[in-house]
């Protein structure tokens, strides 16, 4: 087959606009037929044509390029869409029929411009991915041509860039988001992260250029992360070397914006990144996410985020028409009357006004007002201003306040009546002798009122809907949820008895056990780390940014003021200090060498043990029994014998005759114990032993 007929590429917008309409629509038609010629031509028929095709090249990237920039001339009409739809399908053909391209068709311009026009396509993006996997080579070669020149550019020294290359800067960030393949190229090596972090910090004037920059750096690290060729290798690569360009965690740290304070400030880059280490943990990665999380931190005042949201019409503008509408739901109403209860000297269409800017919050208003903080937009506001009185006819009728059930007039209404507390109690027998007609609603009916009618039927009848709409809102409005009378259902006069409301004895040990097992375990792994580095615990900004004292919380759960003052206090209790030796002694296995075996909890005996009498008490009992002295007379072996008895014997002998034993004190220390203990006891000892003594002898002294 010959070759196919030339197409002639698009003109640019300012030689576009000196065209008549008429001849306009002409070169759309004539576009359309050769496109159309391509598109219907055999596989066969467009293999062999379609390799030196250049013209339909020219004019794919023409027409891209004039799309992206908005030319309306391409992008209206119905002749335009078809145009459009008919430029996809060929350049679709061109990349996923042939084996070798046209020149200039796998250059990343040109996909630039055609993800520029159709940017949330989903077919686009599937024939992007297959063209990639064919033609890798061709593709990665054109990228890493456009980031060669890029880095040259942006490496000048010059006040002002070239707009050429911003653009080409912008076409590879919307060609990565849509190809993360593409930002994986960018990202691939440091020279292109290192030059754009350079040319963030020259341009400090230029906020849009910033912003181009930071966001094709944000593109090209999330196709990183996506599946399935994430790399998290080289984001973490990439990151580091951002962080050592920022100076983070030294003291040359930079106090300015930098590329990583704006990515990390004003994109969502470190929660992709947390969302990722969910489903792929890895430490190194966790830690360099807690230290940009504090970054983060210290440098939000210097940026906010880019997705700013839409602007709120605060009604500033010309009015056309009523701000404040003359019926207004029962709902504000009721919050109209909260307003105005605290502030009477305030109009209703004021606080209607205040309303709607603080979302029919009264709590804010209040607050606002209390505290005369309003915005300024409203401080200019006539505080004195009444809604519009509600006019005959109008459609919020229907919206109106009203008696809940709605007031049905009576025939006697005119007559004068007697009231007393009870009116407002539905009488039957009245009801029954009631002489309405069987439509009226007050006729009391056994039955169904209407037994012809349809569910369908009465759901479709709308002619009472706004009454009952208007009671229902209006009983909503003066209902409470706080004024409910109090639960009486388990007091003791009705249920007989006590309810016993606290805790189980069983579950609050249980829990207090495990408070305790808690507190003890956290007092061991601080005072592991308190041993093994006590510098850890120091109060520095140094020391809270350490990768270990986050290890450190992370453990513990606890902050970095709780960590240091515990280390404090535990300087200043030796006595805890010599307790978490003795249990650290034991854990290690330093007693024994049994380990944590012998770190168990002790348990008191239970078997019965005599008391010890106290120093100073009589021991005469205790003396006797323990002698083991034979009962054959008071003293030793005969009596009262030189030394012996029951008195105070020589050699020092002690009650008893008995000499101090081995482990006992002598008859010095003895006295001064004696003595020692007067000042509390008294002679009450000396008391009871005369008392003791005259009742054995059975009678009176004298």
């Amino acid at each position: 087959m010959a070759d196919f007929p030339p197409l002639a590429p698009v003109p640019p917008a300012a030689l576009r606009s000196t065209i008549p309409s008429d001849d306009w629509e002409a070169c759309l038609d004539a576009w359309m037929m050769l496109l159309g010629i391509r598109l219907n031509a055999t596989d066969q028929q467009f293999k062999d044509a379609a390799v030196h095709d250049v013209p339909a090249v020219s004019f794919l990237e023409s027409y891209y390029q004039q799309a992206a920039a908005g030319d309306a001339g391409l992008q209206t009409g119905p002749k335009a869409r078809r145009l459009r739809k008919l430029c996809f399908l060929a350049t679709r053909r061109y990349l996923l029929s042939l084996a070798d391209p046209p020149e200039g068709m796998l250059d990343c311009k040109l996909w630039g411009n055609l993800c520029c026009c159709f940017p949330s396509s989903t077919a686009l993006k599937t024939s992007l991915s297959t063209a990639w996997d064919l033609h890798n080579e061709k593709i990665v070669s054109s990228l890493e041509k456009t980031k060669s020149l890029i880095i040259k550019q942006l490496s000048l020294a010059s006040a002002t860039l070239n707009p050429e290359v911003m653009a080409d800067v912008r076409r590879l960030t919307i060609l990565a988001s849509v190809l993360p393949p593409c930002g994986q190229v960018l990202m691939a090596g440091s020279d292109f992260l290192d030059t754009v972090s350079d040319a963030y910090l020259s341009q400090k004037n230029r906020e849009d250029l910033r912003r181009i920059l930071v966001a094709n750096i944000y593109v090209g690290m999330i196709s990183l992360l996506k599946e399935p060729s994430a790399n998290l290798s080289l984001l973490l690569d990439q990151l580091f070397s951002l962080k050592a360009a920022a100076g983070l965690g030294t003291p040359r740290m930079k106090k300015e914006p930098t590329l990583l304070s704006d990515l990390v400030c004003s994109s969502d880059l470190l929660l992709r990144l947390e969302k990722y280490l969910t489903a792929h943990p890895q430490k190194r990665a966790e830690d360099l996410l807690v230290q940009l999380r504090v970054y983060q931190m210290e440098s939000k005042p210097l940026h906010h985020r880019y997705q700013r949201r839409k602007k709120v019409d605060k009604g500033k503008g010309p009015s056309s028409g009523a701000l404040i509408p003359e019926e207004l739901h029962a709902h504000k109403m009721s919050l109209v009357t909260q307003v105005q209860d605290l502030f009477p000297d305030l109009g209703s269409g004021f606080i209607v006004r205040l309303l709607d800017f603080y979302n029919d919050n009264p709590e804010t208003i209040v607050a606002q007002l209390l505290d005369d903080n309003l915005p300024p937009e409203l401080q200019s506001l006539d505080r004195s201003e009444q809604l519009p009185p509600p006019q005959a006819g109008s459609s919020g009728d229907a919206l109106a306040l009203r008696p809940t059930p709605p007031e049905i007039p009576s025939p006697l209404s005119s007559a004068p009546t007697r009231k007393n507390i009870f009116d407002a109690d539905i009488d039957i027998a009245e009801l029954s002798r009631s002489e309405a007609t069987t439509q009226s609603k007050s006729k009391l009916r056994f039955g169904r009122a209407n037994p012809d009618l349809t569910a369908d039927e009465v759901l479709a009848d709308r002619s009472q809907h706004a009454t009952n709409k208007a009671a229902i809102l209006s009983a909503l409005a003066n209902f409470d949820s706080d004024d409910d009378e109090r639960d009486d259902t388990y007091d003791v006069a009705d249920v007989g008895g006590t309810v016993d409301a606290t805790t189980t004895g069983t579950d609050a040990e249980a829990e207090a056990d495990m408070r305790n097992r808690r507190a003890d375990q956290l007092d061991m792994i601080l005072f592991r780390t308190y041993k093994s580095n006590a510098a850890l615990f120091a109060r520095d900004s140094a020391t809270r940014r350490s990768q270990p004292r986050a290890s450190l919380k992370r453990d513990t759960e606890m902050t970095d003021e709780a960590i240091e003052g515990w280390a404090v206090m535990l300087t200043r209790d030796p006595k805890r200090l010599a307790r978490l030796e003795d249990r650290l002694a034991l854990d290690s296995g330093g007693v024994g060498g049994g380990g944590g075996a012998l770190n168990q909890t002790d348990l008191p005996s239970t078997s019965y043990r005599k008391p010890r009498p106290e120093e100073g008490e009589s021991d005469e009992e205790g003396d006797s029994s323990a002698s083991a002295a034979p009962r054959g007379g008071r003293g030793g072996a005969g009596g009262r014998g030189a030394g012996g008895g029951r008195g105070r014997g020589r050699g020092g002998r002690g009650r008893g005759g008995r000499p101090p034993q081995s482990g006992e004190q002598n008859g010095a220390a003895s006295r001064q114990k004696k003595e020692e203990n007067k000042a509390s006891r008294a002679n009450h000892n000396r008391r009871q032993q005369r008392a003791k003594k005259i009742a054995r002898g059975g009678g009176l002294p004298g």
